[in-house]
């Protein structure tokens, strides 16, 4: 990884400002991953912006809003209006994410250099205008990236972001289970020694009763297409976080080595979350309705389809692998 970051660092000596940008739906690897690039561009006496489109700020989910009311330091946050007024030549980074369509504010890379930097496997929706794109599928998260970037460039991050960026591990790993190596106990035992809080990991990973309840109710309602491959139906307006998180719990009952989870993001949308404990390559599935994401991590948006027809459209293609 030397050379990635030595590559880095001279991309960052070529600009003044930068924009950086996660996912639509942040969670807390693309949030702690965008909040430690903050910190690493700061040490490089630059200008450093997190885009974060306040039109969505109700939609966010619960974890990102208490990481930002635990932040005590001043982290600049730009949206679809304020990033014209940042001045110099800027750059956008692009972080746990390459897809367009799965950007905050896609317009942007149309307006600046821009270079990517993910660990899911590579859609053909990919940003094709970047000046440089780096995607390590071996990687659990960006956070575990950010995390080496930062010791490489000698830095101690703030507290607060060092724990953000070790719930964004664990978050991606579900606790440590999925696509964890050496390397990502690693990079968890450097964000403690910085300073990283395991009673504010908790904090930050809490949930409500109310979610949890509601969670547990499609679950229950949950079924399995083959011995070892469960689908659940969320029939309510979802989002990306909340379809991840109930298929990465169906992999927690006896015999379930995958799941694939359908809900409806708006009226024109459908979500769809792929999980599995490695066995069963789901992103081979993703892949063919339009999605992406590992073989063991795996999501997808279809548009113009209700989710009865993708529903028997995954279950479909996943009879015909059998």
């Amino acid at each position: 990884m030397e050379q990635l970051f030595k590559k880095l660092n001279s991309i960052i000596q070529e600009y003044d400002s930068f924009i950086i940008m996660g996912h639509k739906d942040p969670d807390l690897d693309s949030l702690g991953s965008s909040l430690g690039l903050c910190e690493i561009i700061e040490s490089f006496g630059k200008k450093p912006y997190i885009f974060l489109n306040d039109k969505h700020l109700e939609n966010y989910n619960s974890n990102i809003n208490q990481a930002f009311e635990k932040m005590e330091k001043d982290v600049i946050c730009v949206n679809e209006r304020s990033y014209k007024k940042i001045e110099g030549k800027i750059l956008l980074i692009v972080t746990d994410v390459h897809m367009v369509d799965r950007l905050e504010y896609p317009k942007l890379v149309d307006i600046f250099d821009t270079i990517v930097l993910d660990h899911h496997i590579k859609s053909k929706n990919y940003i094709k205008t970047a000046k440089f794109i780096y995607i390590d599928t071996n990687l659990s998260s960006m956070s575990e990236l950010i995390t080496y970037y930062a010791k490489y460039v000698n830095i101690d991050l703030d507290n607060v972001i060092a724990t953000i960026l070790l719930a964004g591990i664990e978050i991606d790993t579900n606790g440590f289970n999925l696509k964890t190596t050496s390397k990502t106990y690693e990079a968890a035992s450097t964000l403690m020694e910085m300073g990283a809080d395991s009673i504010l990991k908790q904090e930050l990973l809490k949930e409500s009763k109310d979610d949890y309840v509601k969670r547990a109710s499609f679950i229950r309602d949950s079924f399995m297409i083959n011995d070892c491959i469960a689908m659940c139906i969320v029939n309510k307006l979802s989002n990306s976080m909340e379809l991840a998180e109930i298929a990465e719990e169906l992999l927690t009952f006896e015999d379930i080595k995958a799941s694939y989870v359908i809900g409806k993001f708006d009226n024109d949308v459908i979500g769809v979350s792929a999980r599995s404990l490695g066995d069963i390559d789901v992103n081979s599935v993703i892949s063919k309705i339009g999605g992406g994401g590992h073989s063991s991590n795996a999501a997808a948006q279809v548009k113009d389809k209700t989710i009865k027809e993708v529903r028997y459209e995954i279950i479909d293609l996943i009879q015909k692998k059998d």
